[in-house]
């Protein structure tokens, strides 16, 4: 009698469902035992909004003062690299997680009057405002806390996402219409990337860049 055996496609199928499992085990039982609690409150330029970040209550934009603020918009809207704001609109990184940690990034828009918010790009983060008030972002980024030149979900997430290199070789950098979102000028560089973006791109015009 013949003994059944795998072939070497069911094992490395096999061996990959194991590997996300464990991942994702692991990652639940980190975020499980996080024992800091987090309150933080940001305000957003000359508005009477603020981001807000906590524990004990929905991350979001609120408004009004911090001990006494009410949510807005619910959501996890990121102030670390860069939020731009332009009459009643407002651009903003939003954060999300998936159920196996990949941290990604969507630039939004987000109306502060309605307070309706519609993505305008996936996997692209909001830089800043450059010289001459454009908002700037990358697009087909992969957060550096994912790890994406070495992290095999990266590589997976990528697959269905062309626009994605996980080597993060390279991104394009994206001029916008500080009033309706739209690309006003981008273009493709390993630049997008390096530690001297602010200077390339932040520091001079949208003129300044297309010459």
């Amino acid at each position: 009698m013949n003994s059944p055996k795998f072939s070497v496609n069911a094992l490395l199928i096999v061996v990959t469902v194991f590997a996300v499992i464990t991942l994702f085990v692991t990652v639940g039982i980190v975020n499980m035992r996080n024992p800091f609690p987090v309150n933080e409150y940001y305000p957003i330029e000359d508005t009477p909004y603020a981001v807000r970040y906590s524990t004990y209550r929905p991350n979001g934009i609120y408004k009004g003062p911090e001990n006494t603020c009410t949510l807005v918009l619910e959501g996890s809207f990121g102030t670390d690299w860069g939020i731009a704001k332009s009459g009643d609109t407002l651009f903003a990184n939003e954060y999300t997680t998936t159920d196996l940690g990949l941290v990604l990034c969507d630039l939004v828009k987000i109306d502060l009057i309605s307070f309706e918010k519609e993505v305008l790009m996936e996997d692209t983060i909001l830089r800043g405002t450059c010289s001459s008030g454009e908002p700037v972002c990358v697009s087909g980024f992969l957060m550096p806390s994912d790890a994406p030149q070495t992290n095999p979900l990266c590589a997976l997430y990528s697959m269905t996402h062309a626009e994605l290199d996980p080597r993060q070789q390279e991104a394009e950098v994206k001029y916008l219409d500080p009033q309706t979102g739209a690309v006003l000028y981008s273009e493709r560089t390993p630049d997008a990337l390096s530690d001297d973006f602010d200077a390339l791109y932040l520091a001079r015009t949208l003129r300044e860049v297309r010459k």
